[in-house]
């Protein structure tokens, strides 16, 4: 073999070896550095994402441009920040709306300090500078007050239900009403100059896992049965007083639709409150008040009327029948819900109607008689030879005596079903008086509010 020859052949593979390991080593390095780098992109995006979730998790931040709002805290935060160059007057409304917030935040904090709200209130009104600004403390803290209450309800209501969907949609509804309050607060600290288009106020309970947290929660604060009835009495209590403050500081408040709404229906509450309430004390001092029973001759009472109307065609009854069934509802649906006891208006007004029924009842059965003695003289003056026309009358007689019994009987039965239900209640009027007139009291100060 020719010794160059091989020395240049094996020179040339060396070469190329040489230039293969070095294509090598340069792609090894080119990957560890394509590694390196995809690790610290997915490191930053490790750190982005744990950035992101801070922010959110803290619930005031900013994505596509736009201010997010979502938690408690963030709230607070979102409202300090406005309000550092605000006014005296609205510092108060501030103050008042963190005031809100602490509780709603805190549900095992126990009432909430109505008399400082007022004297907030007093402070903010007293030195507003316009009448805007007036107008926006006042619609501010009416807001305010209605997102408070609503979720304290909310709360009780949750507790007692023990039921998720239905503790579910009443946080929800909560979370809208606490959200639009915020807002409202914001834009008086802001003189409505605020950029609402820029801003997204959240409902706190948007989310399933939001609402579980809460409700889990708040069932470990209301505990058991006997500690929930303690938080509905409660709860109760300050309504009361609510309508006591309102009523003692309506013209500090001035005119509100939203507060006339939130006390409207807090005052039909309060009466089935209190209404519960009398008769749970009624059956204390002994009385018994058998619901089943009663509702039981509510309906046969109806039945009763029903079937008579058909054979005596009585017109005036039928109208009477129809209001009873109504009635009836009342009674019935109050016994058969969850409800405490009887609706005692509607039975006092059951008792109403079958005395009008009774009225009626007596005027058909004169009018009967008075028609059957027409015809009983009518056949007295036909001769005996006057067959067909005697008969035609004698029937009409029989016909019109038995309309007289079945109203005659329809008339001792609803007069028996009188005494029997005066009988089984007869403080229900007295009790239906002293309603009416606690009633009557929320009322007037309701109307304050127009």
């Amino acid at each position: 073999m020719d010794l160059s020859n091989f020395s240049s052949k094996a020179q040339g593979l060396l070469g190329k070896m040489s230039e293969v390991t070095q294509e090598f080593s340069e792609k090894a390095e080119q990957r560890a550095a394509e590694r390196k780098e995809q690790k610290a992109k997915d490191q930053a995006m490790k750190e982005e994402a744990l950035r992101l979730e801070a922010e959110e998790a803290s619930g005031y931040y900013i994505r596509d441009g736009k201010l997010i709002i979502s938690t408690i805290d963030g709230m607070k935060q979102w409202l300090n920040n406005l309000g550092k160059d605000t006014t005296p007057a609205l510092m108060q409304t501030l103050q008042m709306q963190l005031q809100v917030l602490k509780h709603v935040q805190s549900p095992s904090m126990t009432g909430m300090a109505l008399d400082n709200m007022i004297l907030c209130l007093d402070k903010a009104v007293k030195s507003a500078s316009s009448e805007v600004e007036l107008s926006n403390i006042r619609e501010s803290f009416a807001s305010m007050i209605q997102s408070y209450f609503f979720m304290q309800e909310a709360n009780l209501r949750c507790a007692q239900l023990k039921n998720k969907e239905e503790g579910n949609q009443l946080l929800n509804q909560a979370g809208e009403i606490l959200s639009e309050a915020v807002t409202k607060t914001a834009q008086a600290l802001t003189k409505n100059e605020i950029d609402m288009t820029k801003t997204i106020v959240r409902n706190i309970f948007d989310t399933t896992e939001k609402q579980q947290g809460y409700l889990k929660q708040l069932f470990s604060w209301f505990g058991n049965k006997k500690e929930v009835q303690s938080k509905e009495k409660e709860f109760y209590q300050t309504l009361e007083m609510l309508f006591e403050t309102f009523d003692l500081h309506a013209e500090l408040l001035g005119a509100s639709i939203l507060i006339k709404g939130m006390l409207s229906r807090y005052r039909k509450a309060l009466v089935e409150y209190r209404t519960d309430e009398k008769i749970q004390m009624y059956i204390d001092r002994g009385h018994v008040i058998d619901t089943q029973k009663i509702a039981g001759l509510s309906k046969g009472l109806v039945d009763t009327t029903n079937s008579l109307i058909g054979p005596a065609k009585i017109g005036a009854i039928s109208g009477i029948a129809q209001s009873l069934n109504s009635i009836v509802g009342l009674i019935t649906d109050r016994i058969n819900s969850n409800k405490k006891g009887l609706d005692i208006k509607a039975y006092c007004t059951l008792q109403d109607a079958l005395e009008t029924d009774c009225e009626h009842l007596q005027k058909e059965l004169e009018i009967r008689e008075s028609e059957r003695q027409e015809l009983k003289n009518q056949l007295k003056e036909i001769g005996l030879l006057q067959f067909a026309q005697k008969k035609e009358l004698q029937e009409k007689i029989v016909k019109k005596t038995a309309e007289k019994d079945a109203i005659y009987n329809s008339l001792k039965l609803t007069r028996d079903r009188i005494a029997e239900m005066k009988q089984m209640f007869p403080d229900s009027y007295a009790m239906k008086a002293e309603l009416e007139k606690y009633e009557e009291n929320l009322l007037v100060i309701e109307n304050k509010f127009l």
